[in-house]
């Protein structure tokens, strides 16, 4: 789990010093509007409007794209450390290798989320500073928010291909991506492209250790809840500590 975290925190600031310009980022999310337009897949303004639409579910969508990424995540692996601590191993590197082309895509395409681009509903440039902070606020075009609870439940159905609850974790990801559109904080290519780098994850996972046989639970249910709901806390607790 500390190797989990270790991976979180590179990330964040590994992505640092790949921020660029407000326009420059806009301009690049402008093309990526462009090409969903010519795919016809352009959807993000109907989400986006139909999120303003309703003020409560725009303010729990903006808490949870905010509170919960870190939150479940970490619940998540830590209760798949105890239900298949012989493939976890096997999960913790594709979790890691997924973020190496994920910070290829950050440094090569820059780019600005929805929310801020003006040809979006309700989109502005940011009125502050956006190299303040020790954060990259040009990084929108990869979305591991969603490519993260892919892995997530990909790892759960690999865990237990037969436990109705594991195939339940497959709406994790499709609930992500429904608030990070609707929040305007990312565009679908986005999302396709944090899926891709969850698939590279898998399939590097798959080259450093080979086929993994399947384990044996080691520990009960109320242990694997209490150490998932430990690591959710943590996590929320650091993660409130650092957005506020």
């Amino acid at each position: 789990m500390l190797i989990l975290a270790a991976v979180v925190a590179v990330w964040q600031f590994a992505r640092v010093p790949f921020e660029s310009s407000v326009a420059a980022a806009i301009a690049n999310s402008d093309r990526l509007i462009d090409a969903e337009r010519a795919l016809r897949v352009f959807v993000e303004p109907d989400a986006i409007r139909a999120f303003a639409a309703h003020p409560a579910l725009l303010d729990t969508a903006n808490w949870f794209y905010s509170h919960m990424d870190e939150t479940l995540v970490f619940g998540a692996y830590a209760a798949l450390r105890l239900i298949e601590p012989v493939r976890f191993a096997a999960m913790r590197t594709a979790f890691a290798i997924a973020h190496l082309p994920a910070i290829v895509v950050v440094a090569a395409f820059p780019a600005a989320p929805p929310r801020w681009v003006p040809r979006m509903p309700f989109g502005a440039p940011p009125s502050f500073d956006i190299g303040g902070d020790l954060r990259n606020s040009t990084a929108a075009a990869v979305s591991l928010h969603v490519g993260i609870p892919i892995l997530v439940a990909a790892s759960a159905i690999w865990a237990r291909p037969r436990a109705p609850l594991a195939w339940a974790t497959a709406l994790y990801p499709a609930l992500v991506a429904t608030v990070v559109v609707g929040t305007g904080n990312h565009f679908l290519a986005d999302i396709a492209v944090g899926g891709a780098c969850a698939a590279v994850g898998i399939g590097g996972a798959r080259l450093v250790h080979g086929r993994v046989p399947r384990g044996r639970r080691t520990a009960g249910p109320l242990a694997v809840a209490g150490a998932a709901a430990l690591a959710a806390g943590i996590a929320y607790a650091i993660n409130a500590a650092l957005v506020g």
